[in-house]
């Protein structure tokens, strides 16, 4: 397990539950933090994770595509049950859930038959599926994926996205962390996740009781 990587998200994840229900409904989650934990989960390029949820959904967790695709990185229901997805709009959830598919096209590329896919490639299997591709032979011929491998790279290759991030905290020096095990951190990061789930609950309801009539 990347344990260091699956601690740096629970961190993230306290901090945006730190000041409780109030707070956690007032501030929005830092997406550029969450593309960056979560490549590090999976050996993936945060700028490819965040090219992906420019083009899927604007960077709303709340959307839904006409075909039904849902949350941040726009995952089908089915997509988002295979890869473990609790809540397709909780944007921590489907962005690990985006990854783990990515992951699993990547594994799914090394045991293939015949040259490694092109980046294209890549992303028309994770807009169309594995087996059009495998039909195909390559991006298959469809308008809408072949628009959406387009933007994607156009998004991905033209440069950061957004402006220039501040300068990460300087990191902990190692004598002064405790290393988990892989079993501890996974624990972790869940109970964080599960905190990170209520507090938005508890916001949820607060908002609705002061919108309700009296």
């Amino acid at each position: 397990m990347r344990v260091a990587a699956l601690i740096l998200l629970a961190s993230i994840v306290a901090v945006l539950v730190g000041g409780g229900a109030a707070n956690a409904q007032q501030r929005p989650l830092d997406q550029q933090a969450l593309f960056r934990v979560v490549a590090g989960l999976y050996n993936l390029d945060p700028e490819l994770l965040e090219a992906i949820a420019a083009v899927e959904s604007r960077g709303n967790p709340e959307a839904v595509s006409s075909a039904g695709a849902q949350g941040l990185m726009q995952l089908m229901p089915a997509t988002a049950r295979r890869f473990r997805v609790t809540d397709p709009f909780d944007p921590v959830d489907n962005a690990l859930g985006a990854a783990r598919f990515l992951d699993h096209l990547r594994r799914w590329q090394r045991g293939r038959s015949g040259p490694a896919l092109s980046l294209p490639e890549f992303l028309a299997a994770y807009n169309a599926g594995e087996g059009a591709v495998d039909k195909y032979n390559g991006v298959p011929p469809y308008p809408e994926t072949q628009e959406y491998v387009r933007r994607v790279l156009l998004k991905y290759l033209s440069g950061p996205l957004s402006p220039a991030r501040a300068p990460d905290r300087e990191a902990p020096k190692p004598a002064t962390v405790r290393r988990l095990s892989a079993a501890e951190a996974d624990r972790r990061l869940l109970d964080q996740l599960d905190q990170l789930r209520r507090s938005r609950a508890l916001a949820a309801e607060a908002a609705s009781a002061q919108t309700a009539p009296r």
